[in-house]
C-alpha cells in the first residue's frame, strides 16, 4: 500500500521520456553509519534529471530535497524514487542508514611497569575507535580488545578514546589521566594481626591508580594463596584460620597489567607470631615464636593493654611475669616491629585467670600522724592488689594489743580511740586479699606525744621518740588559733627544746612536733598532738627614780605583758593622788601641778586585767630621790 501511494505521488511529476533511454533508480550514501545529528546527502547514480528524483528518508514521505538531517538515533531504510512512466522501476532497493547516539566510549587504562600502559575497549557502540596515547601517538582500535603502548619518559599523560563512524566522524570522546612510571609504586604493609577467631587481618596503604594483591605463604609447607586487594581498601582479613603450627608470611605485590602472570614484588614481608602462656605459682611464663625473615626490630609485650617489656634481641623468646595477683584475669599480646617500626606483627591475645594461691605482698609506707588531735593512719596498696579485708593492730602502753578491721575505703583511716596528748599509739597493718590469702603484718610504727610547761622566763617542750621510721629531723611548729604556722624552731637536742618567753607577743601559744622521715618515694612529715600553753600576764617597774634632769632615771614607767586593762596611781604621804595613768606605755616625769614633787617615799597602786579578765594587782612604795 505504501509503494502504491508513492507511485501515485510520482505520477504527479511525470513527463514523457524516450523509451529508447530507460532510467532506473540508483544512489549511494556517503556513509552508512553516522552520528546524530547528521545531515545526509545521497549520491545519485541514476542519471535522471533532479526534478524527477525523490527520496524516502525512512519516514514514508517523498521529498525532492537532496539532503536530510537525522536528529534521532536509529536505523533508517533510505530509498530513491524516479518518474519513468513505466520505462523502468520506480524505486531503488533500500540502503540502511545507522544513526548513532553520541556518547563517551567506555574503556579502562592501566599503568604497567617499565613506562608502559594498557587500554581495554569495553564498548561496542561504535564500529571503530581511535586511541590517543597522549604523547603524540594514535592507534585505531576495535571493541572488546586490549592494546599496549610504551612511553619514552615517565610523567602524566592523558589517554583519549574516540568513537569513530563511517567517514572518520568522531561521535564520542572519553579521557583518562594516567601517571606513567618506570616501576609501580610500592604499597605500605602496616600490620598483620591474628584475631580472636584465628584469622589474620592485614592493614596497609595502597597507592591510588594501581592494582595490588596479597600473597600468603604457609611457612610449614610453602603453600601459597593470592588475594586481590580492592582499590582504596586499607585492610583485608584472610579467610583461612591460622594456628600455632601454621604460621604465615604475608607480602603485597603489584599487578602488572601488561604481564598479569608476572608480579612486581617488594621487600615488605611480615610473619604472624603466636604467644604461649603457662600460669605458674607466683608468675606467668610467656613465650613466643621467632621472626621468619629479615627486617626484625623489636619485641613489645603487653599485659591488659599496658606495655610490660620491650627487647631488641631477636633471640629473646620468653618472659616471666611475676607482678601478678591471684584470681586476676590477664590478657597478653605481643607486637613485633619490623623495618624500624614501619610494620608490626600483632599476635593473638591470650587471656586466663591466675590461680588463687599466692603470697600477697605487705602494705607499703604505713604511717601514723596526729591531725586535729586524732591519729590518722595512711598506707599504700601494692599495684594490682584487691583487698577483701583490711586489718590493723593497735598497741597502747600498758594495754593488750587489739586487732581491728578497718573500713574498705581509701586511706587515711582516723582512729579516734586514742588520747593523743598522753598515749603513744603503735600499729601494724595487714590485709586479706580477694583470694583469701593474708599478707604479712607491716613492721610496727608509732605516734609521738608532745608536752610543754612554763618555768620562770622559759618555755620547755618535751616529746617521745618516734619509732618505726627512718628519721631525718625534728622541728617544732608554732601555730595560730586557726592552725597556720607562724614560727618554726629547730631543736638542737633530740627530745626537748627551751624557748625564752620573751620571744612571744601573745599569751596563748600552740605547738606541735613535726618529724621529717624518709619514704620510698622521697620524704614525708608526721605530726604529734598540739600543745596549748598560756603565758601569765605581768607588770614590772622600778622602785625608785630621780627626776633631776641629770639624764639618769629621770622618768618612771612600767613594762606590761599581755595586759588589756591598766591603771596606775601614785600617792604622797598625805594620801593625795599626784599621778594617774591608764596607759602602760606612758612615763611620769615626777611633776605635779607644774612642779617636781618633793623627794621621799610615795605609795604606788597598779590594777590591771589580761585578755581573759584575770586581775593583776600590785601595791608598793616608790622612792623619789633628788
Amino acid at each position: 500500500m505504501k509503494y502504491t501511494r508513492l507511485s501515485a505521488l510520482l505520477m504527479l511529476f511525470a513527463f514523457p521520456l524516450s523509451a529508447q533511454n530507460p532510467l532506473r533508480p540508483c544512489f549511494k550514501l556517503p556513509a552508512t553509519v553516522v552520528c546524530a545529528p547528521a545531515t545526509v546527502t545521497p549520491i545519485d547514480c541514476s542519471g535522471a534529471p533532479p526534478n524527477l528524483i525523490v527520496y524516502d528518508y525512512g519516514d514514508g514521505q517523498l521529498r525532492l530535497e537532496k539532503s536530510f538531517t537525522f536528529t534521532r538515533p536509529g536505523r533508517y531504510s533510505i530509498r530513491q524514487g524516479l518518474n519513468t512512466l513505466g520505462a523502468g522501476g520506480n524505486f531503488s532497493e533500500p540502503i540502511e542508514l545507522v544513526v548513532l547516539e553520541p556518547r563517551s566510549p567506555v574503556f579502562s587504562a592501566q599503568v604497567c611497569n617499565e613506562r608502559r600502559a594498557i587500554v581495554r575497549i569495553m564498548d561496542n557502540h561504535f564500529p571503530t575507535y581511535q586511541i590517543d596515547w597522549g604523547d603524540g601517538s594514535t592507534q585505531l582500535a576495535q571493541s572488546n580488545q586490549t592494546y599496549q603502548h610504551s612511553y619514552n619518559a615517565e610523567g602524566n599523560f592523558t589517554i583519549t578514546v574516540k568513537g569513530i563512524t563511517d567517514g572518520d566522524i568522531t561521535c564520542g570522546t572519553a579521557s583518562q589521566r594516567i601517571e606513567v612510571v618506570f616501576r609501580i609504586p610500592a604499597p605500605v604493609l602496616k600490620s598483620v594481626q591474628v584475631l580472636a577467631d584465628g584469622r589474620a587481618r592485614i592493614s596497609y596503604t595502597l597507592p591510588p591508580g594501581f592494582a595490588y594483591r596479597l600473597r600468603q605463604v604457609n611457612i610449614l609447607n610453602n603453600a601459597v594463596e593470592v588475594f586481590d586487594l580492592p582499590a582504596g581498601s586499607t585492610s583485608f582479613t584472610a579467610p583461612g584460620v591460622t594456628s600455632a603450627f601454621d604460621r604465615y608470611t604475608y607480602s603485597i605485590e603489584a599487578v602488572n597489567p601488561c604481564a598479569p602472570n608476572s608480579s612486581v614484588n617488594y621487600l615488605n614481608q611480615i610473619t604472624t607470631h603466636f604467644l604461649r602462656v603457662i600460669p605458674m605459682r607466683e608468675m606467668n611464663r610467656i613465650s613466643w615464636t621467632p621472626p621468619a625473615h629479615f627486617g626484625f626490630s623489636s619485641y613489645t609485650l603487653f599485659r591488659n593493654g599496658v606495655k610490660i617489656g620491650q627487647w631488641s634481641d631477636a633471640n629473646i623468646l620468653q618472659y616471666e611475669d611475676r607482678d601478678i595477683t591471684c584470681g586476676e584475669r590477664y590478657c597478653y599480646r605481643l607486637e613485633v616491629s619490623y623495618y624500624n617500626g614501619i610494620a608490626i606483627s600483632i599476635s593473638q591475645e591470650e587471656c586466663f585467670t591466675t590461680p588463687l594461691i599466692s603470697n600477697p605482698p605487705p602494705l607499703r609506707e604505713p604511717m601514723a600522724s596526729v591531725i586535729n588531735q586524732q591519729v590518722q593512719l595512711t598506707w599504700q596498696v601494692p599495684e594490682r592488689t584487691r583487698i577483701a579485708r583490711l586489718l590493723a593492730r593497735r598497741m597502747l602502753s600498758g594495754q593488750t594489743a587489739r586487732e581491728i578491721t578497718l573500713p574498705q575505703t581509701p586511706p587515711p583511716f582516723v582512729d579516734n580511740n586514742v588520747f593523743t596528748s598522753t598515749d603513744v599509739a603503735c600499729y601494724q597493718l595487714s590485709y586479706i586479699d580477694h583470694c583469701g590469702n593474708q599478707a604479712p603484718w607491716t613492721p610496727t610504727f608509732c605516734t609521738t606525744v608532745l608536752t610543754g610547761s612554763i618555768s620562770g622566763d622559759s618555755l620547755l617542750l618535751n616529746w617521745r621518740p618516734l619509732n618505726g621510721y627512718r628519721l631525718i629531723a625534728y622541728t617544732i611548729e608554732q601555730l595560730d588559733e586557726k592552725g597556720n604556722i607562724v614560727n618554726i624552731f629547730r631543736p638542737t637536742g633530740q627530745l626537748s627544746l627551751f624557748i625564752p618567753v620573751d620571744n612571744f607577743a601573745q599569751p596563748v601559744l600552740h605547738f606541735r612536733l613535726a618529724a621529717l622521715v624518709h619514704t620510698t618515694g622521697g620524704t614525708a612529715v608526721l605530726y604529734s598532738n598540739t600543745v596549748r600553753l598560756r603565758l601569765n600576764p605581768s607588770v614590772t617597774f622600778p622602785t625608785a627614780f630621780s627626776p633631776n634632769n641629770d639624764g639618769l632615771n629621770d622618768t618612771f614607767g612600767v613594762t606590761a605583758r599581755f595586759i588589756s586593762k591598766f591603771s596606775l596611781q601614785i600617792f604622797n604621804r598625805w594620801g593625795e593622788l599626784v599621778y594617774y595613768s591608764d596607759n602602760p606605755a606612758q612615763r611620769w616625769d615626777g611633776s605635779y601641778k607644774g612642779s617636781i614633787v618633793p623627794a621621799g617615799i610615795y605609795a604606788l597602786v597598779i590594777q590591771a586585767e589580761d585578755a581573759l579578765g584575770r586581775p593583776v594587782e600590785y601595791k608598793a612604795t616608790l622612792l623619789i630621790a633628788k
